[in-house]
């Protein structure tokens, strides 16, 4: 969370107007806060350079595209989020009703499915491509994940968890990771440390043939 002194300079209004519409243009961001084109478009540029915007084309009728801007994952993260709280009253809910197995297979459930809608990414890869194409899918879901070759295999690392707050007392929910990797990769990952076990990263090893590993727990 940023200083409030961020959010009462213009790139920080500017922010909270992105986080308020989803996305907008220069343009429209320009006519709500009384600003030129161009003023806006400088703070939008060094707000993308800070990593906390992005900016895509879009094409409204047959005239010249568009570029629209929105909020980043870590532009969002600036702002206060209460989804850990909402997760762990229906993780705790779900736990009064079964045993701790029925909410580990909702969540491997999930990964299956995560796996599924994202085949065609691992579908005819190399098991070194599976892995890259996992460690970006897993960026894309906002976590900062790495990868490097190792004896035999390759490492991947996670440096943070979305899901932090909620892995601590529901560690059930790294299933949906571990199946989404099973799913994803030629042979079961070896997780070597862990977030949710009080190590500073999640760390897996995979090896690069078909003899399995075995899935440690977060």
């Amino acid at each position: 969370m940023r200083e409030t002194s961020f959010f009462q300079s213009t790139r920080g209004n500017v922010v909270q107007a992105l986080y308020r519409r989803g996305a907008a243009t220069a343009t429209d961001l320009a006519l709500e806060r009384g600003l030129t084109t161009n003023a806006v478009r400088r703070h939008l540029a060094r707000l993308e350079r800070d990593g906390l915007v992005a900016q895509q084309p879009k094409r409204r009728g047959s005239t010249k595209p568009s570029f629209v801007y929105s909020l980043t994952t870590q532009g969002e993260a600036l702002f206060p989020q209460r989804y850990h709280l909402l997760l762990n009253a229906i993780l705790d809910e779900i736990g009064r009703d079964s045993d701790e197995g029925r909410v580990t297979a909702i969540f491997r459930k999930i990964g299956e499915r995560a796996a599924l809608k994202h085949a065609d990414r691992f579908a005819g890869k190399t098991a070194a491509q599976r892995v890259e194409a996992l460690a970006k899918l897993l960026c894309e879901k906002g976590v900062t994940a790495d990868t490097q070759p190792a004896p035999g295999g390759f490492i991947l690392r996670e440096h943070n968890c979305p899901y932090k707050s909620a892995v601590k007392t529901h560690p059930q929910v790294c299933s949906m990771v571990h199946a989404l990797m099973e799913q994803a990769l030629v042979a079961k990952p070896e997780q070597r440390t862990s977030i949710a076990r009080g190590d500073s990263i999640c760390e897996f090893y995979i090896p690069a043939g078909q003899n399995a590993g075995n899935s440690g727990g977060h």
